[in-house]
């Protein structure tokens, strides 16, 4: 019996035990149950606040938006305004020194100087002195007649740097001829070069009458301006085509020849001004010729031409005025003698022509060309050496077709060395020939 009571109070004991573990049990799920409803809930907090977050970010960046989209409106119609009121005003508009055209050309004539001072420091004092002088093939070379640049050229141009090669019909047989020709002389040259042809127009033209090209007028033939103006586009397209990037041309000489524009001072400026400007806008230089007046017949010897200064102002210096105020890159410069500027001197041998007149008195800077050194004007009164030492002496820049290439070049070294010649006059006239180029090239 008390076994049974025992056993009854251990069973009550387990019983209550049991109990007590199954109610912890329950607290335990309970206190799960609500732990996972706080992290729910806290999930759900966190994302309706990112949520709210993103709108309110979205909102913010689609003000900016607009805001910019208006602005940038109001700015754009602001700027039309502005437009609008310089469109009206520019009648008035000045040209400032900060405008851009102008720091554009000081860089250009910066560069290009930068590049004559280089070429200059890079040349010897033999190379400066051939440099002056302006020859055909055959006088560079030694050959009879040059219709190739070959070794003969090559070795020529390494001991002669001359600056220009005038070429004739009889070096110009085909396109492709003349074009690698040209090419390939240019490229041997270790200074630039003045590949030079004479293209008056219509027959009086070299490359023309060799190359069967009909497309340009006489000067003669030339009815106004804008018929001057697309001569001189079409013949400069096909030289600087071919190779040439000098034209002896045009003439301004006063007379009734097929090569002049006519008689009238007046009616020869306006063409030959243009005429001028479309041929140098091309990329080919013009020569004016030649001043203060050309010869009738080169071979007929020493002419004189005698008109006062007031004649040659009122009449033969008007058209190289305009060439002048036009930018013509070069003027053949005559061997008449003019006694009212030259004395009893060929003008092309003339410190009064030249010097005091062309560039003083009508203000040129540019190239001056002698007219050719190897007719009876020069040949029958100076040996090559002495014509050439004169034409430097004078203000002459180039020395065009001595009649014995080697002894005029001897003559200019002989004068540097004496002193005669300085090499600053001869860096004078080679800045001007390496200017003219150097301008075509950073066009």
């Amino acid at each position: 019996m008390r076994e049974e009571n025992n056993n009854a109070v251990v069973d009550e004991a387990q019983d209550f035990e049991q109990g007590n573990v199954q109610e912890k049990s329950k607290q335990q799920k309970r206190e799960s149950r609500r732990r996972r409803r706080r992290r729910s809930q806290f999930i759900a907090y966190m994302i309706v606040l990112v949520l709210v977050s993103v709108t309110i970010a979205g909102l913010v960046w689609g003000i900016k938006k607009v805001s910019a989209a208006v602005i940038n409106h109001q700015n754009e119609k602001q700027a039309e305004v502005a437009a609008s009121d310089s469109s009206e005003n520019e009648e008035i508009a000045i040209i400032t020194p900060d405008d851009e055209e102008v720091p554009l050309t000081s860089q250009t004539e910066e560069m290009v100087n930068n590049r004559i001072d280089g070429t200059l420091l890079d040349m010897t004092l033999e190379e400066k002195a051939a440099y002056i002088f302006f020859v055909t093939p055959e006088q560079l070379t030694g050959v009879d007649s040059a219709v190739k640049a070959g070794s003969s050229t090559q070795a020529a141009l390494e001991q002669y740097t001359v600056g220009g090669i005038i070429y004739s019909s009889n070096n110009i047989k085909s396109d492709d001829q003349i074009k690698e020709m040209l090419a390939t002389t240019s490229q041997m040259s270790r200074f630039p070069l003045l590949l030079a042809v004479s293209e008056e127009g219509g027959s009086r033209s070299v490359a023309a009458t060799s190359l069967g090209i009909t497309a340009t007028k006489a000067p003669s033939q030339i009815g106004g301006s804008d018929d001057a103006i697309e001569n001189a586009n079409t013949l400069g397209s096909y030289l600087l085509n071919y190779g040439f990037n000098l034209n002896l041309a045009p003439s301004l000489g006063l007379t009734d020849s097929e090569t002049s524009f006519g008689t009238d001072a007046n009616l020869t400026a306006q063409v030959a001004s243009v005429y001028i400007t479309s041929l140098e806008s091309k990329g080919v230089s013009a020569c004016a010729t030649s001043f203060p007046v050309g010869v009738s017949d080169p071979m007929s010897g020493l002419e004189t031409v005698d008109l006062s200064m007031e004649e040659l102002q009122s009449g033969a210096f008007i058209p190289f005025q305009y060439a002048i105020d036009s930018g013509v890159d070069a003027i053949m410069v005559s061997n008449v003698v003019c006694p009212a500027i030259s004395g009893d001197t060929p003008c092309s041998l003339s410190g009064g022509a030249i010097t005091d007149t062309l560039r003083g008195s009508l203000g040129y800077d540019g190239i001056v060309i002698t007219d050719a050194m190897n007719t009876p004007a020069i040949t029958s009164s100076y040996s090559s050496g002495q014509a050439a030492v004169a034409a430097i002496i004078a203000g002459a820049d180039m020395i065009y077709m001595p009649e014995d290439f080697q002894e005029a070049y001897n003559g200019i070294m002989e004068a540097l060395s004496t002193g005669v010649i300085t090499e600053d006059r001869l860096n004078e006239s080679i800045r001007r020939i390496l200017r003219v180029r150097y301008m075509y090239e950073v066009m």
